[in-house]
C-alpha cells in the first residue's frame, strides 16, 4: 500500500529548493514525511575504436562527499523552518525521471520544480512530463510565487480521471482554506464559431449540468470549501491554462500512455507545463484525462 511519503526530486538548484518548500509545508499540513531524492546519472566512457560497450564511469569520493553535503545543508534548513516534519535524504544513481518514478511507487506524492522558461521545454519534456506520465502517485511542478488566498483550480474533462482530479483539488483547497473553481474547457464541435446559436447554447448548458452534477457530491464530502464551476468554451488546454492566472495550484489527470493512439493525442497536462504560471498538480488515473 502507498505510504505517506512526500518524495521531492532536489539538486539544490533554486527551483529545488522551492519545490522542497512546497512539499514541507504540505508535509506541516498532512503530517507526513519528506524525502529528498538526489539522482544522478554519470556518462559511459566509451574509446573511439571500442565496438563494445565500456563500464560506466562513476563519481568519485569527492563528488559523493559533495553531495551529501549539499543534502545535509537541505535536511538542516528543514529542521529549521519546519522542526516538526521528518525529513530524510536519499541518493540514487540514475536519471531523475525513473529514479522518481521508482521511488513514488509507493509514496503519496511526487513534488519536482519546474521553471516556466522555454529554454527548459526539453528538460520538462525528459523528467516532468515523464514522471508525471508514469508515475502511479500524483506529480506536482511547482513554480511561481502564489498569494496565499489563490484558489485552487480543477480542471474537469469527460473521463473517470475527473472524480480523482475532484477529490485531490477539494482536499488542496480544504488545507488552504481556500476557495475552488472547478472549470471544464468545452470546444466546439467542427470547429464552430456560433456560440450563440440554440443547438451552442443548448451543449454548453448540458456540459455545465454535468459538471455541477460531478461536483456536487464533492461539494457534500468538503462543505468549508467555496467552490465554483464554469464552462470555457475553447480547446481544454488552452482554456485550462488561462484560467490558472489567478490560482496558487492547478489540478488537471496525467495521461496514462498505454498506446500509440493516445501518445498522439494533444496531451493537457503537458499544455499546463508549458503554458501554465503556477503549480500543476497532474493526478494519474486508470484512463487518459489529460
Amino acid at each position: 500500500m502507498p505510504d505517506q511519503r512526500i518524495v521531492v526530486g532536489y539538486d539544490g538548484s533554486p527551483d529545488a529548493r522551492k519545490a522542497a518548500r512546497w512539499a514541507l509545508d504540505e508535509a506541516q499540513r498532512t503530517d507526513a514525511p519528506v524525502e529528498l531524492l538526489y539522482a544522478y546519472e554519470w556518462p559511459t566512457y566509451v574509446p573511439a575504436a571500442a565496438m563494445m560497450p565500456a563500464a560506466a564511469v562513476y563519481p568519485d569520493a569527492e563528488t559523493d562527499d559533495a553531495v551529501g553535503d549539499m543534502l545535509g545543508r537541505a535536511i538542516a534548513a528543514a529542521a529549521e523552518t519546519h522542526p516538526c516534519v521528518r525529513v530524510r535524504a536519499r541518493v540514487e544513481h540514475g536519471t531523475a525521471a525513473v529514479a522518481l518514478t521508482q521511488r513514488g511507487a509507493e509514496a503519496a506524492l511526487l513534488v519536482v520544480g519546474g521553471p516556466r522558461h522555454s529554454a527548459v521545454r526539453a528538460l520538462l519534456g525528459s523528467t516532468a512530463a515523464s514522471v508525471s506520465t508514469h508515475a502511479r502517485c500524483p506529480v506536482v511542478v511547482v513554480r511561481g510565487e502564489p498569494r496565499a488566498t489563490d484558489p485552487v483550480l480543477a480542471g474537469i474533462d469527460d473521463s473517470p480521471t475527473a472524480a480523482t482530479v475532484l477529490g485531490f483539488a477539494f482536499e488542496q483547497a480544504a488545507v488552504r482554506g481556500v476557495a475552488l473553481r472547478a472549470v471544464h474547457g468545452w470546444p466546439m464541435p467542427d470547429g464552430g464559431r456560433d456560440l450563440l446559436c440554440e443547438r451552442n447554447l443548448a451543449a454548453v448548458a448540458a456540459e455545465r449540468r454535468r459538471l455541477d452534477e460531478i461536483v456536487a457530491c464533492w461539494r457534500r464530502r468538503f462543505p468549508s470549501v467555496p467552490v465554483t464551476t464554469e464552462v470555457l468554451v475553447g480547446p481544454p488546454g488552452e482554456v485550462l491554462a488561462q484560467a490558472a492566472a489567478g490560482a496558487q495550484l492547478v489540478v488537471a489527470g496525467a495521461r496514462v500512455r498505454r498506446a500509440l493512439r493516445m501518445a498522439l493525442r494533444p496531451s493537457i497536462g503537458r499544455h499546463l507545463l508549458h503554458r501554465a504560471r503556477c503549480s500543476i498538480a497532474l493526478v494519474q488515473g486508470n484512463t487518459s484525462g489529460g
